[in-house]
């Protein structure tokens, strides 16, 4: 569904008479709330977790030759093939399989040279590579900083194709035709937290009910397709 059809299903579900809204702009009244509450019940549910697998993208940046910093706006997404618009953070450590998130490769040389860069913390990165004097290298280690650039140490001493993955931002929908991005099975979920929304702006104990019951089992099932795998801890000694 997209956002004027997700609000016209919440009109459905808490509003008797009427119809509408027949557009997400120039409403007033019930009808603007109805559009806001969709709106805000979607970035609510982007925000529940860090961790959706619908908003998990790729990403690659050529370095700079002594340029140990990279904001997100420098990477391309390799989905889109643009520059990252909307970031939420980086992935840092390694993944389920105990494999590095970043790599880097030589650009001159190609794929065939690709390695890992380890994560570090930024404390411990500011340690050993931003105090005193430095060799510009081959990057072995990355850190994300305060400022939520990833930094590389060592600066590196040519050109590298750096890659890795990232967290997109939450969408935000505005236009009739705006979907969201999550899968469409569950788009229903977005109009049961809007109605939970309503439930309380309208005291309406029925409508939070359903909302609760049905949008969570909607939820959990959400939760199921769009998270990680579960992973366990080595073994206590």
């Amino acid at each position: 569904m997209n956002f004027l059809q997700l609000c016209g299903a919440l009109r459905r579900e808490t509003i008797d008479s009427g119809s509408g809204p027949s557009a997400v702009t120039g409403q007033s009244g019930e009808l603007n709330r109805i559009v806001n509450w969709i709106a805000d019940a979607w970035t609510e549910i982007q925000l529940s977790r860090t961790d959706w697998l619908w908003l998990r993208r790729n990403f690659t940046v050529n370095t700079v030759a002594s340029t140990e910093s990279y904001a997100y706006t420098s990477c391309t997404d390799s989905t889109s093939a643009v520059a990252i618009d909307r970031f939420s953070r980086w992935y840092e450590g390694v993944d389920i399989n105990g494999f590095p998130y970043f790599s880097c490769y030589l650009a001159a040389t190609g794929v065939s040279d690709q390695q890992s860069i380890y994560s570090i913390g930024w404390d411990r990165f500011r340690r050993i590579y931003q105090f005193g004097t430095q060799t510009d290298a081959r990057p072995v280690h990355v850190a994300v900083g305060p400022d939520r650039k990833f930094y590389l140490g060592p600066k590196p001493d040519a050109v590298y194709t750096v890659g890795g993955t990232f967290q997109r931002g939450s969408q935000t929908l505005a236009a009739n035709e705006n979907e969201p991005e999550m899968p469409a099975e569950f788009h229903s979920l977005i109009v049961y937290e809007a109605m939970a929304k309503y439930g309380g702006h309208r005291v309406a104990p029925e409508a939070m009910l359903r909302a609760v019951s049905e949008g969570g089992r909607l939820r959990s099932s959400l939760e199921l397709s769009q998270l990680p795998p579960m992973t366990y801890g080595d073994a206590l000694a």
